[in-house]
């Protein structure tokens, strides 16, 4: 499971104006077919109106919205067997780990969001294969590709910051502005508490997969392995390694152990071991049946 926030740059990765162009650019393989924490087919102007009018003392150059990208591997895919209620169903949950994240006690009621599945997926700058020349950009990438884009405003829901405030729920003089690329991690002190974790998320949605759906993820298959991988240590590497070969050689023992019986009655100890079944009787097929060349 990859879960990507792309930063803020230019065209449509600029997110200090309308999210209007990327909403029209993310319609491009099947129009329609937005969703939200409750509700399903949310109208596309809808969702640019929304995300738009869902801001409150944010300056002129800040952020309005980000962009999360949640792409499962191919095996998790196989494992949904590619369902879109599922994979709505997965979104919101890791939506609701979005935030969590931020170590604010809010929960995916106070974010504005909005998603959309898609199914194909083209190469970019940024893959090896492109960088290496052995594929074009642009060019439709094989195999299975679903993954979720999803569009979350900065500020957490107005409204329902407005019900609660009224309520006396909370005392906060204005909401939360909520940014997954600030480069505070956890803290405690100072103006921004809580801050927003990139690698802790990729490990909550990760998690939220396999709670969600019984997936066994291989060692192989984890964020930190594959963190560890590229940034570890040559040493955390190779004890990683070790781990991921143990893990292995678990996993085709209890395979083997699952097998049938019948298949290991010969390793059986001779008190353990079934006794005989008797050899089946066979027909007897007479002499004129055998001479016409009849069966049994």
């Amino acid at each position: 499971m990859v879960a990507k926030i792309p930063s803020s740059g230019k065209g449509l990765s600029q997110r200090t104006g309308s999210c209007a162009g990327l909403v029209a650019y993310l319609e491009k393989e099947v129009p329609g077919q937005w969703f939200s924490l409750e509700r399903e087919d949310v109208p596309v102007a809808e969702v640019t109106q929304t995300l738009d009018r869902n801001k409150r003392n944010l300056n002129r150059d800040a952020d309005k919205y980000y962009q999360v990208v949640l792409a499962p591997s191919q095996a998790e895919l196989r494992h949904l067997g590619s369902d879109p209620e599922k994979l709505r169903t997965y979104t919101r949950a890791a939506m609701e780990e979005y935030a969590a994240n931020f170590g604010k006690g809010i929960t995916g009621k106070d974010l504005v969001y909005f998603a959309k599945v898609e199914h194909e997926r083209t190469t970019g700058p940024r893959d090896r294969a492109v960088q290496l020349g052995e594929v074009k950009r642009g060019q439709e990438k094989e195999g299975e590709q679903t993954h979720i884009h999803v569009l979350v405003s900065r500020t957490e829901n107005l409204a329902r910051y407005a019900e609660r405030k009224q309520a006396g729920e909370i005392e906060r003089k204005n909401p939360y502005h909520l940014s997954p690329l600030t480069n505070h991690k956890n803290t405690e002190r100072g103006v921004v508490v809580g801050g927003f974790e990139r690698k802790q998320y990729s490990e909550r949605v990760e998690r939220a997969f396999d709670h969600a759906f019984g997936y066994e993820r291989p060692l192989t298959e984890t964020f930190r392995y594959a963190h560890t991988m590229q940034h570890g240590t040559p040493e955390e590497c190779a004890a990683l390694r070790v781990q991921a070969i143990q893990e292995q050689q678990r996993r085709t023992t209890q395979q083997t152990g699952r097998q049938a019986p019948e298949q290991h009655q010969h390793l059986l100890a001779p008190e353990l071991a079934p006794p005989p079944q008797p050899e089946p009787e066979v027909p007897q097929v007479s002499e004129r049946r055998r001479s016409r060349g009849i069966g049994f």
